[in-house]
């Protein structure tokens, strides 16, 4: 059967919800601490996302890109909640506004039963030209961050990415063989003066 947040497949029934409702509302949220360990874990799992996939844009053709088996589902369902938001240049206000917030909500809960984690907080760039630093990422739900870096892929916004680490190393390995052969000639250069010295 063909996957559509439209169906009712995997959706939990009026009794399940409230009976996850009853066991929710049991929890004492005061008996749990930020515990650094678990922060410590995320930072890192959140950081090797954003390496690998900053590696994957420069390596493939984003409009070749397939980030899950569901991309054609997420990007019509963005399509049809979020037809204005501007993809290439996020206005993070915008994005945390209460309205933004309760329609971004409403959008990754369609997701909730189909995405794996699909809300573990995941770091999206603002501005889709630039790459991952602390000015241009935001915290996003890991279904805003596919929403959104999958309308980039398909529009070929990413595509400024594409080859540059190859090309960055290219020129880091370029600098590091002249820096190698100035050190080999320096080498050279006093070797030769001390063999050309008089020996005392």
């Amino acid at each position: 059967m063909a996957f559509s947040v439209l169906s009712n497949v995997n959706n939990p029934t009026e009794a399940q919800l409230r009976e996850r409702q009853k066991e929710l509302s049991k929890v004492d949220g005061s008996k749990y601490g930020n515990d650094s360990a678990v922060e410590m874990a995320w930072a890192q799992k959140a950081f090797r996302h954003t390496e690998v996939y900053f590696k994957l844009i420069s390596n493939i053709e984003c409009t070749q890109l397939k980030l899950t088996k569901h991309d054609d589902e997420i990007h019509s369902q963005f399509l049809m909640a979020f037809p204005r938001v501007p993809v290439a240049v996020l206005d993070e206000d915008r994005m945390k506004s209460v309205s933004a917030k309760r329609r971004w909500r409403a959008f990754c809960n369609l997701f909730e039963n189909h995405i794996d984690d699909y809300n573990f907080g995941t770091l999206l760039r603002l501005d889709c030209k630039e790459g991952y630093s602390e000015s241009n990422t935001m915290l996003v739900p890991r279904v805003q961050f596919l929403a959104i870096e999958i309308a980039r892929n398909r529009l070929g916004l990413n595509m400024c990415h594409f080859g540059k680490k190859a090309e960055e190393k290219t020129e880091e390995k370029k600098e590091e063989d002249v820096s190698s052969e100035k050190k080999e000639e320096d080498v050279t250069s006093d070797n030769n003066q001390e063999s050309s010295e008089p020996a005392a």
